[in-house]
């Protein structure tokens, strides 16, 4: 399989941590997400403000460049928004320093004036990431900063650390192997590793290639006397199959779909956090196979079947090869002939006339990882989910080819074949997305082939190809290229990557993807899958599911369940279960949806299929298989056949079954265990074990890794594109050089780094394959520490506990955990010259926010990379919401008043909106200031932001109780040490102990330091507070730019400071940090610790 980018790895060097550093780091036990400058599992650092909060450079003059939307027509919008569009691509072109206000006044929201025109969920996204604006533009910031890093990295490799020159300068780079053996081709490695004579061996020694419902009635009773229950079901079956066949009915291409519940879920999962797809909401329903990024995912097996005959859209399984392009229908055009016809998304839907038909659509790696567990292919592990039928809307392809001059002539004797070819918009690792189908095919109007820009009477959702993709009913996933691009006609095959190198099934014998075999036979025109074929699974008894044996009475039965397909517009004419290896067979009934026949004899559809059975005979079988026939009377084989791609695996389907004896709680009643094969994913739960040859493959990969260790803290700091490290199995990997050619693309890795978790040995185990293991250990540096090796194991646990307690919640308030939820922006006030207060409005007329006192909220903005996210604390609400149990456990924290005045009610939560104070950090002639807090600024009223919360492991109760990582501590004369933006949280803390009830025996002392007096956030507030304490609450501003009439602390925080504004260590005293890194670790953090503060005992970052 050819490369444009050599799969060569490289490392760099590296000693590892000290034995001081070994020695030192800290038992994890705990998780201890609270700690001062670690990484919580929200990726944030507790006790740090951005660095952006930093306050680089000083607040300009530039003006608030609100983009808006309103009043103006949908020409002139539109008109506008392209210009706008064209100016700030010409100014990127001509190297133009850009910064965010430029991107977000250039790119207008479409979603705000169209929404008709998108799926539900729909976000806008900033096409630009953080880094190309902050980082990789010449701002003379960056250059300095660059020059300066140059001259150390010059210093560091030509003297000693106490400045002697040395003469030999050895470069950090080194290669892990020869040229040769690191980019030798994977025939190449397998040979090495002793199948040399594999296909020889084949040929030489010339073997044989292989290839319910409980209620009864009397005539059932009556039946009962005469014949067995598998005779009565028999009987019924063919009863029914005589007259159902006979009515099914023919679909005119004119009907709407019956399935209206597609898609309710709009928030977005953290997985997508640091991908592309960050602007993608997700059903929480569907398993991912490729881990985070790219999209790769079933629906939970019942879950699909139970979805009806036509699959709701957030249930159909999905197939991305790289990002999800961000397309718009007002923007987006399809090339037909290399531009003899340019179709906008208006005329291709209002010049043709469109049909709208039910589609069958199956990955033909469906059920791969049956194969899988007998040889490790090259795909990942499809479960029996990667199906599903929708109604599909869009004109015939024939139609468009005609009005672009494409001749009807169809090929005769003597001919040349010509193909009609299809590329996608999106950039996968190994170039466009090409394929391409007989034109014969295409013109055929009987072949259905469609250009579908709807999906079940939807916008397509953007997983699915938005806003047109290619349908070609009976053939597989593969072939239906989503985000149509261009469409031309040839007189060859297409030769693209894709095409060639994907969606094949190949003889047994051809191993990998590389060397003279497999390029024989990848280029072998028979190997190409176009036609869906055969295939049927068994969906009830569902997997894990357990039939107690006191239910094996007489006349009780048992619905076995299940669907079937077939390629080509076949029917699949027969469907028949074994409860007895195959010596017996059932008749079973089918189900189509309605109106699923197309010219006459054409079936696109998938079907459902039952038999009841006596419970009696399921409970005495080992297991249940079931094949299905076509029309040509064929059936599917009994043992699968292996394939290197893992394709078209249409065996037999069995579920087995175990008696086990129940629990206590069960009364040790004993029943009766069904297991499917597998499971999707890294499930474990099916009845297949890895074969003895996957077993030695995993024992190779598991052997031999260097000895130097690593701390988490220096792990974390290799979270980077040009320094990234991942952790796989305990082991440590340098991965910078792989982002350059890994398959899946680099954000599948990138999301990984720098990572201290057990996801990435999760998600690298379930997808590759020895080769790729054979590359991992090539950039090997050492293992984690024992210490880190615990925190993994205990984070783990942690969040998975998390992450069940979390579900089902949210319902009654905003925040939650693991999803992203959109907010509305509806008012924009100017405090300062450079500070607003927003105020948004929470979605779907929820009343509450549900944020704890000195918890945060994480706000995220949409980019092209990856979301951009920054923590903040709310200045409203403040205190709980009385009307909301879950927030008043303790009474102490409730306002101190039968009758709360007016200022305690306008800073209770219930009010459906929230606001944010934020401090913008404008651009200057020299850098292009904060992201967020200038997105913020320039956004147009109505536009949505995303929330997610709360986070942060310190919540104040109220009466100087705290929850610090879910254990309460107390303490009544209290610390903050705050800076810039961080006084926040700080500020939510003072406000609850100055106004609940049951404060008075609370004291509060802060140093807030900040760079002048403008930048003193909430100034006249925290003076109300201070007031309002009775001297219960003290305040000392910290500045180190102060106007020359300021009367306060001048300078920066230090050990003075500290010792003469805090209270001192002592029983029931704690400080509490947050602000910018540099204050918080070289300053604050050290004097603490001086005075006698302990982190984890009497010192939290919030």
């Amino acid at each position: 399989m050819p490369h444009d980018i050599p799969w060569r790895v490289q490392i760099r060097d590296h000693p590892g941590s000290s034995a001081q550093e070994i020695h030192d780091e800290t038992e994890w036990t705990g998780g201890h997400q609270h700690r001062i400058g670690f990484k919580n599992r929200q990726d944030r650092l507790p006790g740090l403000t951005h660095d952006e909060d930093a306050g680089e450079g000083t607040p300009s003059d530039a003006s608030n460049a609100t983009s808006s939307t309103d009043g103006s027509s949908e020409e002139d919008f539109e008109e506008e928004a392209k210009h706008d569009l064209e100016q700030l691509e010409a100014r990127r072109s001509r190297g133009d320093l850009v910064n965010f206000r430029d991107v977000v006044t250039g790119e207008k929201d479409f979603h705000l004036r169209y929404p008709e025109n998108r799926s539900l969920g729909w976000r806008y996204v900033l096409d630009c990431t953080e880094d190309e604006v902050k980082k990789n533009e010449a701002w003379p910031a960056n250059m300095t900063k660059r020059k300066k890093q140059e001259e150390a990295e010059k210093a560091k490799n030509t003297h000693t650390a106490d400045g002697v020159q040395i003469s030999d300068v050895r470069t950090d780079e080194k290669q892990v192997q020869d040229k040769d053996s690191d980019a030798r081709e994977e025939s190449d490695w397998k040979r090495s590793e002793g199948e040399k004579f594999k296909h020889n061996d084949a040929y030489a020694a010339d073997r044989e290639q292989a290839g319910g419902g409980e209620e009864q009635d009397g005539a059932y009773e009556k039946l009962l006397e005469r014949y067995s229950p598998q005779e009565i079901a028999l009987l019924r079956t063919l009863q029914h199959e005589k007259d159902y066949r006979k009515q099914l009915k023919s679909n005119d291409g004119k009907r709407k779909s019956p399935q209206t519940h597609n898609r309710t879920a709009i928030s977005i999962d953290v997985q997508e956090n640091f991908s592309p797809d960050n602007w993608l909401p997700r059903s929480e329903h569907l398993i991912r196979l490729t881990g985070k990024h790219p999209l790769n995912a079933e629906a939970e097996l019942s879950k699909l079947f139970d979805g009806g005959l036509i699959t709701p859209n957030e249930l159909h399984y999905v197939r991305n090869h790289g990002a999800v392009p961000r397309l718009l229908w007002e923007l987006h055009e399809l090339d037909v002939e290399d531009g003899k016809l340019v179709l906008s998304m208006d005329e291709l839907k209002e010049k043709f006339e469109a049909i709208n038909i039910p589609v069958s659509l199956a990955c033909d790696g469906n059920r791969r990882k049956e194969l899988n567990m007998i040889r490790k292919s090259k795909g990942f592990n499809w479960g029996s989910g990667a199906t599903g039928c929708v109604y599909w809307k869009g004109p015939l392809l024939r139609d468009v080819l005609l009005a672009a001059g494409v001749e009807e002539e169809r090929s005769t004797c003597g001919s040349k074949e010509r193909w009609v070819n299809f590329q996608g918009a999106d950039d996968p690792s190994e170039g466009k997305y090409e394929t391409c189908i007989p034109l014969d095919y295409a013109m055929d109007p009987t072949n259905d082939v469609l250009l579908a820009y709807e999906m079940n009477d939807v916008p397509l959702p953007p997983d699915h190809g938005y806003p047109v993709r290619l349908m070609i009913p009976g053939y597989v996933g593969g072939r239906c290229v989503k985000w149509l691009k261009k469409i031309w006609v040839t007189d060859h095959e297409n030769t693209s990557h894709y095409h060639i190198w994907d969606n094949r099934v190949l003889p047994s014998f051809i191993t990998e993807k590389d060397g003279e075999f497999a390029d024989a036979m990848f280029n072998h025109p028979d190997t190409a899958c176009n036609e869906q074929n055969l295939n049927s699974v068994i969906v009830k008894p569902a997997q894990g599911e357990r039939v107690p044996l006191t239910d094996a009475r007489k006349g009780k039965t048992y619905r076995i369940e299940g669907y079937a397909y077939d390629g080509g517009g076949h029917e699949v004419q027969r469907v028949e279960i074994s409860l007895d290896e195959g010596e017996t067979w059932l008749y079973c009934i089918r189900r189509f949806p309605d109106y699923p026949i197309r010219h006459g004899n054409k079936f696109w559809t998938w079907l459902h299929w039952y038999v009841d059975v006596s419970m009696v005979h399921l409970l005495q079988a080992r297991s249940i298989s079931v094949r299905a026939w076509n029309v040509f009377k064929n059936t599917q084989p009994e043992r699968p056949a292996w394939n290197t791609m893992g394709m078209m695996n249409n065996c037999w389907y069995n579920v087995k079954s175990n008696i086990t004896q129940g629990s206590e709680e069960e009364e040790g009643v004993p029943y009766v265990l069904f297991r499917h094969p597998v499971e999707p994913g890294s499930g474990e739960g099916g009845w297949m074990e890895p074969s003895e040859e996957n077993k030695i493959a995993s024992a190779k990969q598991e052997a031999g890794a260097p000895q130097t260790q690593f701390t988490r803290e220096e792990i974390e700091k290799h979270d980077r594109e040009d320094d990234c490290w991942i952790v796989v199995g305990g082991k440590v990997y340098d991965a910078t050089s792989v982002l350059a050619w890994h398959p899946g693309g680099k954000a599948a890795i990138l999301g990984h780094a720098g990572k201290v978790h057990l996801e990435t040995t999760e998600e690298f185990s379930s997808i590759h394959d020895g080769f790729a293991y054979e590359k991992l250990k090539q950039c090997v540096l050492g293992v984690v520490t024992p210490k880190a090796a615990n925190f993994m194991k205990s984070n783990a646990e942690a969040a998975a506990k998390e992450k069940a307690e979390s579900q089902g919640k949210g319902g009654d308030v905003v925040l939650q955990k693991n999803r992203w939820v959109p907010v509305k922006l509806q008012k924009r006030e100017e405090l300062s010259k450079d500070t607003r207060r927003y105020t948004f409005t929470l979605p779907d007329h929820i009343k509450d926010l549900g944020l704890g006192t000195c918890q945060h909220i994480q706000l995220g903005f949409h980019m092209k990379d990856k979301m951009l996210i920054r923590s903040y604390t709310p200045t409203r609400p403040l205190l709980p919401d009385p009307h909301h149990k879950d927030d008043n456990d303790n009474d102490p924290s409730q306002p101190n008043s039968a009758a709360p005045t007016a200022e305690i009610r306008a800073m209770q939560d219930g009010a459906g909106t929230f606001d944010l104070v934020v401090k913008t950090y404008f651009p200057s002639s020299a850098q292009p200031g904060g992201a967020m807090s200038n997105i913020l600024d320039c956004i147009p009223l109505g536009e949505e932001v995303e929330i997610r919360g709360p986070t942060g492991e310190i919540t104040y109760t109220g009466n100087g109780v705290f929850d610090i990582s879910g254990q309460e501590m107390k303490f009544t004369k209290i610390n903050l040490v705050l800076g810039g933006s961080g006084l926040t949280p700080g500020y939510a803390l003072i406000a609850r102990a100055m106004l609940g009830a049951g404060e008075e025996g609370v004291e509060v002392r802060v140093v807030d330091a900040n760079k002048s007096e403008a930048d003193i956030l909430l100034r006249e507030e925290l003076e109300h507070f201070v007031r309002e304490g009775k001297g219960r609450l003290k305040v000392a501003h910290v500045l180190s730019h102060p106007s020359e009439a300021w009367e306060g602390i001048r300078g920066h925080v230090n050990a003075e400071v500290i010792r003469g504004n805090l209270f001192p260590p002592g029983e029931g005293c704690a400080c509490f940090l947050c602000g910018p890194p540099a204050m918080i670790q070289k300053a604050a953090l050290p004097a603490l610790r001086d005075w006698g503060f302990e982190e984890d005992k009497n010192v939290f970052g919030f």
